[in-house]
């Protein structure tokens, strides 16, 4: 019998598991992602979403049968009376937003625990599951202090995941900046890779963006820049959708829609580009290493400093798109030379296996405080 087995086999499953996050886990995204594969891990287990946005339209994947979704904008009087519906029903078949006292709550993002009551946080395990760079965390950008309206709320944190080393480092500056006093116990877990681990990168003369297409955090105008730098010795194919679509279907960038893995495009694209203004994790990165792709990306956030390794890719000061042609340049010399960064990613890539990180996602959410 495993850990996780051993650690079921002693949790009461009829407690409940809340998740509160941006969106549901029938959206794609890398919070999502993880909501729904710890979902489908713990089958017995009865888990309730709570995201900020519930909007149908997003609905992409079919919804789980071991899990419910309710939307947290509810006024006061609404709550009221669903948690009277809860106490009025044993079997906790809920219809509404409600929290159970004595469940667990798993919420992504410091800045969240503002939708929850007071109430619910003294009632409930609250567990913080870092969903994006430190500062963004506690709902600032460029910052080292948290709002004052969350330092009331930091005290009832009982478990934090952190990404890296790096970001646990930073996120405890900012707490310690701030003078918050805080009492979680901490862990350290990377995303995992939903990509299974399959060496089919080639050498070619493409290099490539997954993701959305946004200026704000993802950047999009950087890589028409470099499109026009690189042209005619090197593309940049881009996948994904979003409101600046338009924008690089313009450029000399190629825009080639949607696809759900990229292990469909592996075999034409050589590197991954990611010069976002900001990440949490960047998901997309271990992604890459899957399929024994290496990665160029900006240092514009605390986890990339781990996840970009010098054996599989490089790590390029933000803004400095000349670095970036140079790292292009001296990966794709030759194909001996992009031989041993594939080689590299591929490696790395073991770090990030989804049965492993989903294990220790749920050693998270069931270790006892």
């Amino acid at each position: 019998m495993g850990l996780i087995d051993s650690m079921m086999g002693t949790y009461d499953q009829n407690k409940l598991i809340y998740f509160i996050s941006n969106r549901c886990s029938r959206t794609v995204g890398g919070v999502q992602t993880i909501m729904r594969l710890i979902e489908e891990n713990m089958p017995q287990q009865k888990f309730i979403e709570m995201p900020l946005v519930l909007n149908k339209k997003d609905i992409l994947l079919d919804k789980l049968p071991n899990v419910e979704t309710y939307s947290l904008m509810l006024n006061k009087s609404q709550k009221l009376k669903n948690y009277m519906k809860v106490f009025e029903n044993q079997n906790y078949q809920l219809d509404d937003l409600s929290i159970v006292p004595g469940s667990k709550i798993v919420v992504f993002g410091v800045q969240k625990l503002l939708s929850l009551s007071k109430k619910d946080l003294k009632r409930n395990e609250i567990i913080i599951f870092q969903s994006n760079r430190p500062d963004i965390n506690f709902g600032t950008i460029n910052s080292n202090t948290i709002p004052f309206i969350l330092e009331e709320r930091i005290k009832y944190i009982d478990k934090f995941l952190f990404y890296t080393e790096e970001d646990k480092k930073e996120i405890l500056k900012i707490l310690q900046n701030s003078g918050t006093k805080y009492n979680f116990k901490s862990y350290i877990v990377p995303n995992p890779s939903k990509t299974s681990r399959n060496q089919i990168c080639k050498y070619t003369n493409n290099v490539m963006y997954l993701g959305r297409f946004d200026i704000i955090q993802k950047n999009i105008r950087e890589y028409i820049k470099l499109a026009d730098i690189l042209y005619p010795k090197y593309k940049i194919n881009a996948y994904g959708d979003g409101i600046s679509k338009v924008l690089l279907e313009l450029s000399k960038v190629n825009v080639e829609g949607v696809i759900k893995d990229i292990n469909e495009v592996a075999h034409k694209n050589s590197i991954l580009l990611l010069l976002s203004n900001y990440e949490g994790f960047g998901n997309v990165l271990v992604e890459a290493y899957s399929v024994g792709m290496p990665v160029i990306v900006y240092n514009s956030y605390t986890a990339a400093k781990s996840i970009v390794t010098p054996n599989a890719g490089k790590l390029i000061p933000y803004g400095d798109i000349k670095g970036v042609v140079n790292a292009i340049e001296e990966i794709l010399k030759d194909e001996q030379t992009f031989r041993r960064y594939s080689d590299g990613a591929f490696e790395e890539s073991k770090k990030y296996v989804k049965h492993d990180i989903i294990n220790r996602y749920i050693a998270v959410i069931l270790d006892d405080l």
